[in-house]
């Protein structure tokens, strides 16, 4: 949270591009550099903290939310309204213009900026109660928090919990003003390649911006842009090509219909800046998280109870396994859920030329509960997405190249 803004490095098949979070972008020393060349626009960390005398006090209930209470329309129901229509003559725009028009003026008083007075980045309303959807890395160090509205009014806010694998944080706003519509949540398990994407968010602190795009890709994860973080929760993200810069992080990904279906979270840039590889958290995941956030302030990743490793292509032909994709159980906790699930781990392996011990006879997960697993992101993404700790799921695995099945309740 200082001077600059997260980067991550990128694996040589990107051709040494930056990952970068694209929260937390504007420091102090950028706000002296920018008073300095009158030509550049300051960051909003100068603005007066004044509170608008239209803002009403948020409700103090601490009561668990429901369903229907996060999220205009709720959390696990989409509704499907037709996005509203702004008044005048649009008879001039095309009907890509008017989408975005539509989409933007339905949502923008949701779409709030958060700082401390030195990093800045976006966040979105998804209740009455002032709850306030944002990036773990924008909001999970700051030591005080300042929201501004769109209508510029400034509140405090607090920081209700995090899940930084997942990098997902919910912030409270003390007041809010009146007449602000939360976001409808909509159901990322429904978005194809193609679809229009509107982002709008806070881009080196230029609140109320708005970029527009498609969805480029689905399913990507953490590994697909060179990173090897075995805890990360960073799967099953969403690939647009809308201008995504620093300071959009925790801003809301929209579809044409205003529906979130994503929050902005990280780009792969040469340059810091946008290239047209912007990656967004899906909903269906934000919603799980969320709701638990609200309720106990943490989230209790759903576990299999077993450390696995992918099955490597290569070395499946080598070794002749039944299936080049999938995940492999290398060691199962004793009483933990695979093992009751009558799941097996690995007893034999092969050395590798690194010297590390590769696993040869473990289960090989192939599937939950119908859904293809490939790799261990696919087996994250499933479970983090669809699944709570104490659901039961159904794991379809591999066992002597005869495909099996089982229950396994899922654990925490």
């Amino acid at each position: 949270m200082g001077t600059n803004f997260k980067r991550r490095s990128v694996a040589a098949l990107l051709l040494s591009v930056m990952m970068v979070l694209v929260g937390c972008d504007v420091a102090q020393e950028q706000a002296q550099q920018n008073r300095a060349q009158p030509t550049q626009v300051q960051s909003p960390a100068g603005q007066s903290q004044g509170t608008s005398s239209q803002s009403s006090p948020r409700s103090s209930s601490s009561a668990a939310l429901g369903d229907q209470q996060i999220g205009r329309g709720g959390v696990a129901y989409a509704q499907e309204p037709i996005p509203t229509a702004l008044p005048g003559d649009a008879s001039a725009l095309s009907e890509y213009e008017r989408i975005i028009n539509n989409v933007y003026g339905r949502n923008i008083n949701a779409v709030v900026n958060l700082t401390d007075g030195n990093a800045t980045g976006s966040g979105f309303v998804i209740d009455q109660e002032g709850h306030i959807v944002t990036n773990n890395h924008v909001a999970g160090e700051m030591q005080q928090i300042f929201i501004t509205f769109a209508d510029r009014s400034v509140s405090r806010g607090e920081l209700v919990g995090t899940f930084p694998e997942g990098d997902i944080a919910v912030v409270r706003a003390e007041r809010v003003p009146e007449g602000i519509q939360p976001v409808e949540l909509g159901d990322s398990s429904t978005v194809r390649v193609g679809q229009i994407t509107v982002a709008i968010g806070s881009p080196l602190g230029l609140q109320q911006t708005v970029t527009s795009g498609i969805v480029s890709a689905l399913n990507r994860s953490i590994q697909d842009l060179g990173e090897n973080d075995p805890d990360s929760s960073l799967q099953g993200l969403i690939q647009t090509d809308a201008s995504i810069n620093p300071g959009n992080s925790g801003g809301p990904l929209f579809d044409s219909r205003g529906r979130v279906i994503g929050m902005n979270t990280l780009i792969a840039s040469r340059n810091e800046g946008n290239i047209g590889l912007g990656f967004a958290v899906p909903v269906n995941r934000i919603k799980r998280v969320v709701r638990q956030l609200i309720e106990t302030s943490q989230y209790r990743r759903p576990k299999i109870g077993a450390s696995v490793v992918p099955v490597d292509p290569e070395l499946a032909l080598q070794l002749n396994f039944p299936t080049t994709s999938g995940v492999m159980l290398s060691e199962v906790v004793q009483g933990g859920p695979s093992d009751q699930a009558g799941l097996q781990g690995a007893t034999e392996g092969v050395t590798l030329s690194g010297g590390e011990r590769y696993p040869t006879n473990g289960d090989i997960i192939t599937a939950i509960n119908g859904q293809p697993v490939r790799t261990i992101g696919d087996l994250r993404n499933i479970l983090e997405t669809e699944a709570d700790a104490g659901d039961s799921v159904t794991i379809t695995f591999l066992r002597g190249g005869r495909e099996q099945q089982t229950q396994l309740t899922l654990g925490q």
